[in-house]
């Protein structure tokens, strides 16, 4: 048996053939289509393409691998003056005004209500993101964190087509060395009817360091999926965040020295409050969305693809 912890009733298939399900075999999973083998490690199957990836499967060998203060406040290790500190720091960071016409957390809950089966959802990169509607969640990412389900690169998920009714991805697309076939991926695994909401930056400064690639303008996010019909997508964070982001880079990097890089970081946040007031205005604007910090998409699966020449029929900004 593998190791106790495994995602009950999580139907893991290989993410390398995708060939078929895993089986328990000790304490890994296996492919009896291909023989790869997948370790299990703190309960967390390790479902990683080695050959697909940036990451490897041994790196998760060790217990600590891939875990850090990355995925918030609850994940920091400092305790006392300091951690108190960083936990400040972190929720200023955080704070936005949000005008948003629409947020995961509502267009779930609407999905939900309207079903009268528990629906099946997929939260890619999860971090300690939890939702509580009822569902039946399966949390994957590429760190460890509390309650995820498996260790997973989205480019090759290990689930089975048509395997879920509803797919999240927040704040994942940036970190994707290639989000086309992050969202191909999100497509198989979705049901006929299934539905996807994703937020991904636009005008936003690295955040991740190496595992931060991409950007996306509001008509690109749209087109990048260009396989499902649009229910609602619009600003998931104002100019004026995305204003106080880049000040914050410009104030932090006057000087090369870590404490002066410390204390401007403070100060760009403290300046950052009264910024970010003015995306109550802004957001009203159709202008705004040309200039958005993030965007948002939810749509539904089709077997349709929208072509490009009507994706540029969709601009909705001020140009």
């Amino acid at each position: 048996m593998a190791d106790e912890g495994v995602a009950a009733g999580a139907d893991f298939w290989c993410p390398t053939c995708h060939g078929g399900p895993l089986a328990t075999g000790g304490s890994e999973l296996v492919c009896h289509a291909c023989g790869r083998r997948y370790p299990v490690v703190r309960g967390v199957p390790i479902l990683i393409n080695d050959e697909n990836s940036v990451f490897a499967i041994d790196d998760y060998r060790s217990a600590g691998a891939y875990q850090g203060v990355s995925y918030g406040e609850a994940s920091d290790p400092h305790g006392g003056l300091r951690g108190r500190y960083r936990r400040a720091v972190h929720r200023l960071a955080e704070y936005e005004i949000s005008r948003r016409t629409l947020d995961v957390e509502r267009a779930l809950h609407d999905f939900c209500a309207a079903r009268a089966e528990r629906p099946r959802v997929l939260v890619i990169g999860a971090g300690n993101c939890r939702y509580q509607d009822a569902a039946e969640f399966h949390y994957t990412d590429v760190a460890f964190s509390d309650g995820v389900n498996a260790i997973a690169d989205a480019h090759d998920l290990p689930f089975a087509d048509g395997t879920f009714d509803f797919v999240i991805a927040i704040a994942v697309l940036e970190h994707v060395a290639d989000p086309a076939r992050v969202v191909g991926e999100v497509w198989r695994v979705l049901k006929p009817d299934g539905r996807v909401f994703a937020e991904t930056p636009f005008l936003q400064p690295v955040h991740m360091g190496a595992y931060d690639f991409t950007r996306f303008t509001p008509l690109g996010h749209q087109r990048l999926f260009r396989r499902f019909s649009e229910i609602e997508s619009g600003i998931a964070r104002g100019p004026a965040a995305a204003s106080a982001w880049s000040l914050k880079m410009v104030l932090s990097n006057l000087h090369p020295s870590r404490r002066f890089r410390s204390v401007m970081s403070l100060v760009a946040l403290l300046l950052s409050i009264p910024i970010k007031q003015l995306d109550r205005m802004l957001v009203r604007n159709a202008g705004s969305l040309d200039g958005a910090g993030g965007v948002f998409f939810y749509g539904a699966r089709q077997e349709r693809t929208i072509p490009d020449r009507e994706i540029i029929t969709l601009y909705r900004g001020g140009f």
